[in-house]
Order: C-alpha cells, then sequence, then structure tokens
C-alpha cells in the first residue's frame, strides 16, 4: 500500500491523451503552474502589462526546468495562436542558410484571431555567428506582430548584441520540496500506486529538473521493489515509453510502427541517449534473469552495445531495433 500523501489534482483545462509522456502532459500551460521560478513569473508578469512589451525574450537556465515552456506560454499571453507559434531546433538547425528560410516569413501576418506570430529557437547556443549576425535585425526592428524567444543554456554563448535587445530570464534548479509536490500531484492525477521514499528517490535523482523528475517518475512506475527503482534511476533520462519498447523487444512483441510513433514522440531526446538507457535496463535485467532469460536479454544487448555515432541521429537506433523486430 502506498504511504505517499493525498493530493488532489486540478482539473485539465482540456483533453489530454492518455498516452504522451508524463512530462508533456503535465507540461504547465499558464504562468501559475511554472514551478519554482516564482521571480522570473513575477517579471515576466509586469514585463506583459506594461505599454511597451518587448519583442524579444531570453530565457536561460539549466536543462528541464521550464525554457521553452515558458517562451510557449508568453506566445500565448501575446496573442499568439498555437498554428503560428514556429519551433526552431537550433542544434540541427545552426546555419546562416536555416536561419534565413525562417525570418523570410516574418513579414506575414499569422493566420486566424490573432496576427502575431511567435518563433522560439532552442539550443540558441549553437547557431552559428553569421546565423546571429541575420537575427540582430529582426529581432532589433521585428514587425509588430512577430515576437522571438530564444532559449539556451549555455547564456555565455549568446551574442551581447543580442541579449541587450532581449527581455532576460535565468531559470534556477527547482527545489527538492516543490519537486516532491508535483511528483505528488502527478502520482495523484494519474493514479500511480508509488511509496513516499520512493517518490523522494526520484526527486533527489531529478537534481532540480521537473522535466526529469516526470521522465523518472513515469520510468519507475510500476515498480515496487527500491532497490530495482535505484538501479533505473542512475541511468540519465530514463523514460517509461524506452523501458516499454525494450519489454516488448525482449517478448518479440514490439510492431514498426509503435516503434517509430514512440520514438517521434521523445522530441530531442538523442539516440545515444536512449541507448543508455536500454543498455542499463537490461543489465539490470540480466542481474536477476534465469539462464533462459539471459539468451534473449544478451541476444537484444548485444544490438545497443557499441556507442551510436552522434552525427547518424536516429539511422543507429532504428537499424538496432529492426534487426529485432524483423530478425
Amino acid at each position: 500500500m502506498s504511504t505517499r500523501r493525498k493530493v488532489v489534482a486540478d482539473e485539465p483545462e482540456e483533453a489530454i491523451d492518455n498516452g504522451q509522456a508524463l512530462a508533456v502532459k503535465h507540461r504547465p500551460r499558464k504562468l501559475g503552474d511554472v514551478l519554482g521560478q516564482d521571480a522570473v513569473v513575477a517579471s515576466l508578469r509586469n514585463a506583459l502589462k506594461s505599454k511597451t512589451r518587448a519583442h524579444a525574450y531570453c530565457f536561460t537556465g539549466p536543462s528541464g526546468c521550464g525554457k521553452t515552456t515558458l517562451a510557449r506560454i508568453i506566445a500565448a499571453e501575446l496573442g499568439c495562436l498555437p498554428g503560428n507559434v514556429i519551433e526552431v531546433d537550433a542544434a540541427s538547425h545552426s546555419g546562416i542558410d536555416a536561419i534565413k528560410e525562417v525570418l523570410g516569413g516574418i513579414r506575414y501576418q499569422g493566420f486566424g484571431e490573432s496576427p502575431n506570430r511567435a518563433y522560439i529557437i532552442d539550443e540558441a547556443h549553437t547557431l552559428s555567428k553569421q546565423a546571429w549576425q541575420a537575427l540582430l535585425k529582426p529581432i532589433e526592428e521585428p514587425p509588430a506582430h512577430v515576437y522571438f524567444f530564444l532559449c539556451t543554456t549555455e547564456a555565455g554563448k549568446i551574442p551581447e548584441t543580442i541579449v541587450t535587445r532581449c527581455h532576460s530570464s535565468l531559470l534556477k534548479l527547482v527545489r527538492m520540496p516543490d519537486l516532491l509536490d508535483l511528483l505528488d500531484k502527478v502520482s495523484a492525477a494519474e493514479d500511480i500506486d508509488i511509496s513516499d521514499k520512493a517518490l523522494s528517490m526520484v526527486a533527489s535523482a531529478a537534481s532540480g529538473s521537473p522535466r526529469q523528475a516526470l521522465t523518472m517518475l513515469g520510468a519507475v512506475q510500476g515498480m515496487k521493489d527500491l532497490d530495482e527503482i535505484a538501479r533505473v534511476l542512475e541511468s540519465p533520462a530514463e523514460n517509461k515509453e524506452i523501458i516499454d519498447l525494450c519489454r516488448q523487444v525482449i517478448d518479440k512483441r514490439l510492431e514498426w510502427g509503435h516503434l517509430t510513433k514512440t520514438l517521434g514522440a521523445l522530441g530531442d531526446m538523442s539516440a545515444e541517449g536512449i541507448r543508455i538507457v536500454l543498455v542499463n535496463y537490461l543489465a539490470a535485467c540480466l542481474m536477476r534473469s534465469s539462464p533462459k532469460e539471459a539468451m534473449r536479454l544478451l541476444d537484444v544487448l548485444h544490438c545497443f552495445a557499441k556507442p551510436f555515432n552522434t552525427t547518424d541521429k536516429m539511422a543507429p537506433l532504428l537499424l538496432a531495433f529492426g534487426d529485432l523486430i524483423f530478425d
């Protein structure tokens, strides 16, 4: 029986897909829901009340603490409808040609009831020098309907000429009591039976990141043995969806369509990050497996044993899974 504190979850504002990862399903949708960033939220609220609103915002801070989430919320507050919010992954679109292609449409107003458009640039620190130069003029003198949001974990790599033209917000790691409250609320909303001890282990392993805390909660839900939970939490970026894929491939139940859909839903998680999760979970399973079970586990582990070349993106991961599915 679970001993966790009972927390009544708020009713969702809109229908949410139950197949989503917890970190996506319970992502804040308004400023009041943002966890552990009170000073930043207060500053943004004041900025929104100003008669001369900024048209460029820069969110810096640790990974998984709400930078992109805040950008989406503020974009909505500024009247940018979802279909008029353009998100750019600068890690894979860092050059000047990619940025010029994005900027090619800024003169056009958005569709629908509001003309406003938002451009959210994630991993902004990876942009090239030429890309920054192309962005400088639009950020300095944007059309009245355009807003820019720069999100980065490395504030020092954003050119000073850009930073001085932005409303800047520095996010911080979230305190463990706040993470525990979040985990309580989500586990209650999802009817996850988990002990206080296990929740504390998850909150501690998340290292101040709400996204990581929810990802880890999803990875360990249904587990009762604290030693098993501890082993799972030792791996970075654990995800229930990845472990479920691993279980299905072990049991020879994994279908190609389900694999590609799940990998697509994992968003910005790299193939190498997914591989690390898989091999750590497989190693934990092998330590308590029978000789008969070990044969299948070792076959699967062999396909993921070697590190992936990051420049190959998802190709090595798809190849490894394909060998197991179509063998």
